[in-house]
């Protein structure tokens, strides 16, 4: 089966504690090319990964017949030009999220895919955990009961340290668009879409453009509610638990802590599958690798993208997945300002 040859657009923090490691860890692909505005930054980085290629010029990329497949981790505001660039030059794009900044610029990107004939997928990086993928087959295989309600908490201090300048500050993105999206994305994935929203989102403490403190309630399928709790401005130390998902089922339910990989469940019944032998009843713990630790989930959502393409196959973190939370994203901010319920 043929060697996929990849690019890497942008090399920024995230770039380099999740992308390039991820690159590293990938089988069926190469990593040829890595790109960004500051040339000795792309060169230090190729350097240090060991990339035969560097430039600060994404022409050279785009005219490249090798390069199959260009990952994307530039600021948000450039998700869209970029993205459609590289579709347009015949390439097929793993994008970061947010994939875009509205919905309607989602769905230009969506409409380039079809167009260009190219699969488009969203760097959801938690949809790669194991302990995530258990937690799905434990509810959509009903081993759960019927799910009453979802709950996620992603907070960060990150609001106290961003400076003028810095396009997290300039772009006012904030906890719904860095952190919130996640759980957004998570909820759906779990369980079903969403169908309403009603929510609190402001900046209170952190001296930032966008959001510090986002708060929103989600209806699903069936009755079932997700309680979004999201912040820029929390007080964190090196133990605290930044992510949290609970999930709460007539059967049994369960506390995953995302940025560790603690998970805490207890179900009715008994279980038994490749990743967990659980005894009925009980309390019990379990230890995952995640996305975060740099362990053995790191290259997961990377590597589903890689091996959808070397199969011809779609890629089921696509655009639509990526749009469709953008949207659940703007009717939140809608909910917010109207005090009202909205429709998704």
């Amino acid at each position: 089966m043929t060697v996929r040859t990849a690019a890497l657009i942008g090399i920024g923090g995230i770039a380099q504690a999740l992308h390039l490691p991820a690159h590293q860890a990938l089988h069926g692909s190469r990593l040829k090319w890595l790109c960004d505005p500051d040339i000795h930054k792309a060169k230090a980085a190729a350097e240090q990964f060991g990339i035969p290629h560097w430039t600060n010029d994404s022409n050279l990329i785009w005219s490249d017949q090798e390069v199959d497949w260009v990952d994307i981790a530039v600021p948000n505001r450039f998700h869209e030009s970029v993205t459609i660039a590289c579709l347009e030059s015949g390439k097929h794009v793993l994008c970061q999220k947010p994939l875009a900044g509205t919905f309607d610029a989602a769905n230009r990107m969506v409409d380039a895919a079809v167009r260009c004939g190219r699969q488009l997928g969203v760097y959801m990086c938690f949809r790669g955990d194991p302990a995530l993928q258990l937690l799905r087959r434990l509810i959509r295989q009903d081993h759960m009961g019927e799910i009453i309600s979802l709950r996620g908490r992603m907070i960060s201090s990150n609001g106290f340290r961003i400076q003028e300048g810095q396009w997290r500050m300039e772009e006012a993105s904030g906890a719904l668009d860095l952190l919130g999206v996640h759980m957004i994305d998570l909820f759906a994935w779990l369980h079903s879409d969403m169908e309403w929203v009603q929510a609190y989102s402001n900046t209170l403490y952190a001296p930032m453009k966008g959001d510090d403190v986002t708060t929103a309630i989600y209806g699903l399928a069936r009755g079932v509610t997700a309680v979004l709790e999201t912040t820029y401005s929390s007080f964190v130390q090196a133990d605290t638990p930044l992510y949290v998902l609970e999930v709460n089922g007539t059967a049994g339910w369960a506390r995953y802590v995302l940025d560790r990989g603690e998970l805490t469940i207890q179900l009715k019944d008994s279980f038994i599958d490749e990743q967990l032998a659980y005894e009925g009843g009980t309390i019990m713990e379990a230890e995952f690798p995640h996305t975060l630790s740099g362990g053995g989930a790191l290259p997961n959502v990377h590597q589903a993208f890689v091996n959808a393409l070397r199969e011809d196959r779609p890629f089921e973190i696509d655009g639509q997945c990526g749009a469709q939370a953008i949207r659940v994203m703007s009717c939140t901010r809608e909910a917010a300002i109207t005090h009202a319920r909205v429709m998704i």
